[in-house]
């Protein structure tokens, strides 16, 4: 499909063994993606026409789509995934990055903010959280008491679910049911938004289910008042998944930081606004020396 990014697939192998499947594109200086739970670097399909003239680089987290599971199932925690990260950047030979993350992935990048704080030049968050993601879901405390619980019944019934998941992914039944639940918008780019819940035909449930549950373990509110480089906060004033609270919370803790809430906007502004956060993200990057946007 011509719309899809054309990047270089290439591995890594981890510190403890575990292979890790990463996207490479373009050369200059490095831009990271972080992906959201069960997203791939097709999410950032519209950033990716706007990073013309640097080095941009994303990976599929542990025990999804190109990267291998861990041997040890307890291996699956964002200090893991931040752990992977580096790895790639040690293969890629590559200092200091701007770290772009979207829903789980700006757990990611305030996580490798706060182990590798001098790497990191900049954050640009999108529809994501510090950490203790069920707390805030919908709003919701009850809704975050009983997310343990429904992925325990993930687990016990991957099998199951993955049948189930085979049948509706990708499908104009379940993209109109989301529409009319509020979780994603009429501006939804249904091609991009098909591939990317299209591929969560091939997930493993259990692994998933795993991932999603140490969400909930992290937190990196602790270090959101010591981030000291540009920061730009993009969420969706509709988002569900990680309310607009939720920024506001990001926005009053770290110091000289931009919040920007899109109207209309869901959990997915990546291909619902991307106008917007194109330009956002453009933004972001003049404010990093070195990063400013290469002359056209």
């Amino acid at each position: 499909m011509s719309w899809r990014p054309v990047v270089e697939q290439r591995d890594v192998v981890a510190r403890d063994g575990t292979r890790i499947g990463y996207q490479v594109r373009g050369s200059g200086p490095v831009v990271v993606l972080a992906n959201g739970l069960g997203g791939t670097y097709l999410t950032f399909r519209y950033l990716y026409e706007a990073l013309a003239g640097y080095k941009v680089i994303s990976w599929d987290y542990r025990g999804l789509y190109s990267s291998a599971a861990s041997a040890d199932p307890r291996a699956n925690t964002i200090a893991h995934q931040v752990d992977d990260l580096t790895r790639i950047l040690e293969q890629e030979d590559v200092g200091d990055v701007v770290m772009a993350g979207w829903s789980m992935g700006v757990q990611v990048a305030f996580e490798t903010f706060k182990q590798h704080r001098s790497r990191v030049k900049g954050l640009f968050a999108i529809n994501g959280t510090y950490g203790r993601a069920f707390r805030t879901v919908m709003g919701s405390r009850f809704v975050g008491q009983t997310i343990p619980m429904l992925l325990k019944v993930i687990r016990a019934q991957a099998g199951l679910v993955g049948r189930a998941t085979k049948l509706v992914a990708g499908k104009d039944a379940l993209i109109s049911a989301m529409k009319a639940a509020g979780l994603v918008s009429n501006q939804i780019d249904m091609e991009v938004f098909r591939a990317v819940a299209g591929g969560f035909t091939e997930i493993d449930w259990v692994i998933y289910s795993d991932l999603l549950a140490r969400l909930d373990e992290h937190d990196a509110e602790d270090v959101l008042s010591s981030v000291d480089v540009p920061v730009t906060i993009v969420t969706g004033d509709k988002d569900l998944m990680t309310p607009p609270s939720t920024a506001e919370h990001i926005h009053r803790a770290i110091p000289q930081s931009r919040l920007v809430l899109i109207k209309g906007g869901t959990h997915y502004t990546p291909v619902e606004f991307p106008s917007i956060v194109v330009e956002e993200l453009r933004g972001l990057l003049d404010k990093v020396p070195g990063w400013e946007r290469p002359a056209r």
